[in-house]
């Protein structure tokens, strides 16, 4: 999904209202009833059952109080703060202030410094402890220092962070939507919903600490609008997102569908030091919504997964290869296989070569084979996009003969130097996970957090993407899908246990396609 400017989001918002028979509340409904569903996820996996919205005095404002009557009618405790009196609204921000109002919810009005520091629960000592608070203060067309009671709010939003979690509607107020740059201090959330397309300044490296889980819902501004005004930063990367990634896969399975219907995968890896390696990418497979996964690995790893993954299927111990790969539609190796002796470097090397096999996870020590292969001649097939790499920067870094701080220092180049030299859709993981494509095409993830680095979440992505692929995606959708479910998954798991807390199984109760 592609950026855009604040002045493109409102030339195609004006359309839309002027040309396409939207009504510009009904779209200021759908916005707020978004941010409501949102809140009500993150109150649900945090055991919160009071709100508190605070909103200005524009349109985001509007989106607040919108959000703030759904919330209410869910049944949740709701407490709004407004930092303008209701003579300076208009428009639809005064008209959802109304209808808020007529739902039986009476806003707190502190429209200056003053009033704020004066109210007794503004103190942060005695706030409202445990609750999730939305901020609805600034929209994308503030600009500058924000002063005055928003200031003031802003400041008692973050002093409240440590006991309560913050959603942000369209953008953390404070932020510039153009540029990514917090002149004074803005929200920091912990999750921001932003509406009909991710905004240019959202794509800068500043930004991201303030963003939090970013998602971009549809409140209804026709597609040719926005990609009349869509453009690309400097880096030329999208962002993966929802309203594009839900057309990847069949809305619902048919009723005389069976497992063949959803794909055969098969994983290879494994050792007596990794056994549950393969058996983590196996569930991950089958969670993605694959039919059938075949292991091929050691008696080490078998036990594990007949405890784990009973759903799973085994190779026979005395198959060949091309008899475990012969009917498969992607294929995982790499997975806990561990050091790549003489032998195990020539079945990689007929793996990522069969053309009989029409798509290739390599993970794990299996890239750092194929970084030897590479060395050693090995030529991928450019004729079709096949492979997909999953590494992190250390693998990255020996496929690239490099070192890791130069991976680091520019890990768009690193991932779209992987994917050209490799012929392979690339999987850069680490802080905000890259999708690269040989022809140059860069994909950003902006979900994810500190608790997913632990042991065996590198696994599961692995798995995940096979399984899409086996379903019959493409490589690079496979990727970008797999990338951003996994991210989803694993902020799921850090609000329901806590970064310190997050293991790599906390995914599987926790991803969703």
């Amino acid at each position: 999904m592609k950026w855009i400017t604040v002045k493109g989001i409102r030339e195609a918002e004006a359309m839309a209202f002027a040309q396409r028979n939207l009504p510009s509340y009904t779209a200021m409904c759908r916005a707020g009833a978004a941010v409501a569903r949102r809140a009500a996820r993150i109150a649900a996996r945090a055991g919160i059952s009071k709100c508190v919205v605070l909103c200005g005095p524009g349109n985001n404002g509007g989106d607040g109080f919108v959000a703030a009557r759904c919330l209410k009618s869910d049944g949740f405790d709701v407490r709004v703060c407004m930092t303008c009196v209701p003579a300076r609204l208009k428009g639809d921000a005064l008209r959802a202030w109304k209808d808020l109002c007529a739902s039986g919810v009476s806003p707190q009005v502190l429209p200056s410094a003053e009033a704020w520091q004066d109210n007794p629960w503004a103190d942060v000592a005695v706030s409202p402890r445990h609750a999730l608070i939305i901020d609805a203060l600034l929209g994308i067309g503030a600009k500058g220092v924000p002063s005055g009671a928003v200031a003031t709010a802003i400041h008692w939003i973050n002093g409240s962070a440590a006991d309560c979690p913050v959603l942000s509607v369209d953008v953390p107020s404070g932020l510039d939507a153009d540029n990514g740059n917090a002149p004074g201090e803005a929200v920091r959330a912990d999750a921001t919903v932003t509406f009909s397309r991710p905004k240019i300044g959202f794509s800068a490296p500043s930004a991201r600490g303030y963003l939090g889980d970013l998602s971009v819902v549809d409140i209804g501004i026709s597609g040719d609008l926005l990609e009349a005004h869509e453009c690309l930063p400097p880096e030329a990367f999208e962002l993966i997102a929802e309203p594009e990634l839900r057309n990847y896969l069949r809305p619902e399975r048919l009723l005389d569908s069976h497992k063949r219907s959803y794909g055969h995968a098969v994983v290879i890896g494994g050792s007596a030091r990794y056994p549950h390696a393969p058996v983590l990418s196996a569930l991950a497979a089958y969670r993605a919504g694959c039919g059938l996964v075949t292991l091929d690995v050691p008696s080490a790893s078998r036990g594990a997964a007949a405890y784990w993954v009973p759903e799973a299927v085994f190779s026979e111990e005395t198959s060949e290869l091309s008899e475990v790969t012969a009917d498969c539609d992607a294929l995982l190796i790499g997975p806990g296989m561990g050091a790549f002796d003489a032998v195990k470097l020539d079945v990689l090397s007929a793996l990522v070569s069969d053309a009989t096999i029409p798509r290739t996870v390599v993970d794990a020590d299996a890239l750092s084979a194929l970084a030897q292969l590479r060395r050693e001649g090995w030529e991928p097939d450019r004729s079709t996009l096949r492979l997909v790499l999953t590494p992190h920067p250390g693998e990255a870094a020996r496929l690239l003969g490099v070192s890791v701080q130069e991976i680091q220092r520019d890990r768009p180049a690193a991932a779209r130097a992987i994917a050209k030299a490799y012929h392979a859709i690339t999987v850069l993981k680490g802080h905000h996970t890259l999708v690269a494509a040989p022809g140059g095409e860069l994909h950003l993830c902006m979900g994810g957090n500190p608790g997913m680095a632990t042991a065996g979440t590198g696994d599961i992505l692995a798995g995940v993407i096979v399984g899409l692929m086996a379903r019959g995606l493409g490589t690079e959708d496979a990727a970008c899908l797999g990338v951003y479910h996994h991210a989803k998954a694993g902020d799921r798991a850090a609000f329901e246990h806590g970064q310190e807390s997050l293991i790599a199984s906390d995914l599987f109760k926790t991803l969703r396609l």
